[in-house]
């Protein structure tokens, strides 16, 4: 079909319409302070996206003659202009525009399809003006009564590593000077770029003692220790003490926020053998929105990397394969029980977290 000055002005008027609708609805869950629960809603993943490609489709083409081809075009440019225009004005992390995409992208091919159905054989446009105008503030009234239910998930991760279950533990308890070299690749950390650890420092022993995990060069957390068996398990529970981890992932992801909770993790180590032992990573969080499908879906994905990133870290040192050319790390004894990293025989130039006040007796 000919592009027309027309045609192309009704196409300008739809995608405008469609990203000021779009503004307009980010402004105002910002401003209502609903903030990460309402981009966790079904109304603004499912609802919103759906309504506004249809949307674009019946300004571009009023009289319902263009081909099925500019249809299915839309849902994909308008989510690359959503998408690009949030990364550059409104600053949105690259975790967040991640997980939006997929699911606007399907919901906008759902609201097409619905809306060519709708208009084959029909001819009443004031009702269906009518419906567009109405249909997402219905939904959206509709979603606000449905409460949310709690879903608890565990992630669990496992390896197999060559060494005994006592050779691995004090790697399983505590890591410093972690190299960006150390670990695997993995599309979390690799290609979305989320900070890969740096660190894990333990602060007293046994039950009550206090690991904490540095990520990049701001991130840090707290997990405080509930279960010590050494070389068996070693059970926290995790506390967010800063917002160091929503501010340098995404700002709309909290940790522990009204949709997401981290909440505990464990290791298990179950010897296969004499020299062979399977290593268990198990994160238990609590999804708490009208999508914990699609947010546990992305759970398997990005926590997932970042459990098998760690477990890679401690089996390539456990099995004295850490850096280059097979420079093994290793734990050195100070006078008064501490331990500190070395590599070969030099010691590890010194760090924040490798000070004696901070990382603190490994072993019962």
């Amino acid at each position: 079909m000919t592009q027309t000055p027309s045609n192309r002005g009704r196409i300008l008027a739809g995608f405008t319409l469609a990203l000021a609708i779009a503004l307009s609805a980010y402004i105002l869950i910002n401003a209502a302070k609903a903030d990460s629960v309402g981009f966790a809603s079904l109304w603004f993943l499912a609802i919103l996206p759906a309504y506004l490609c249809a949307l674009i489709c019946y300004v571009a083409d009023p009289g319902f003659e263009r081909p099925r081809s500019f249809y299915l075009s839309v849902p994909p440019v308008f989510g690359a202009l959503v998408c690009l225009g949030s990364a550059v004005f409104l600053r949105e992390g690259v975790i967040c525009l991640v997980m939006l995409a997929p699911i606007w992208l399907s919901f906008g091919w759902l609201g097409v399809y619905i809306l060519r159905r709708w208009r084959k054989g029909r001819d009443d446009p004031a009702r269906f003006r009518a419906s567009l105008l109405f249909l997402p503030l219905l939904c959206g009234g509709m979603e606000s009564q449905i409460p949310v239910i709690d879903k608890p998930v565990t992630l669990t991760r496992s390896i197999v590593i060559g060494a005994t279950p006592e050779q691995i533990w004090p790697y399983a308890v505590a890591n410093a000077h972690i190299g960006p070299d150390e670990g695997q690749w993995n599309f979390t950390q690799s290609i979305l770029r989320l900070p890969r650890p740096r660190a894990t420092t333990l602060q007293g022993q046994g039950v009550g003692a206090i690991r904490t995990a540095y990520w990049g060069d701001h991130i840090n957390f707290e997990e405080r220790i509930t279960q010590w068996q050494p070389g068996r398990r070693l059970g926290w529970a995790f506390a967010f003490t800063n917002s160091s981890l929503q501010d340098y992932t995404d700002r709309h992801i909290a940790p522990d926020g009204p949709f997401l909770k981290i909440d505990t993790g464990d290791y298990t180590l179950t010897p296969l053998d004499a020299d062979r032992t399977l290593l268990t990573l198990r994160t238990n969080y609590i999804a708490k929105t009208h999508v914990n499908p699609y947010a546990q879906l992305w759970g398997e994905i990005l926590l997932g990397d970042i459990q098998s990133n760690i477990l890679a870290i401690i089996k390539q040192r456990a099995e004295g394969r850490v850096g280059k050319g097979n420079r093994a790390f290793r734990m050195n004894e100070r006078p008064g029980g501490t331990m500190v990293w070395s590599r070969g025989d030099q010691p590890v130039p010194d760090r924040p977290w490798d000070r004696g006040d901070i990382v603190i007796s490994l072993f019962v």
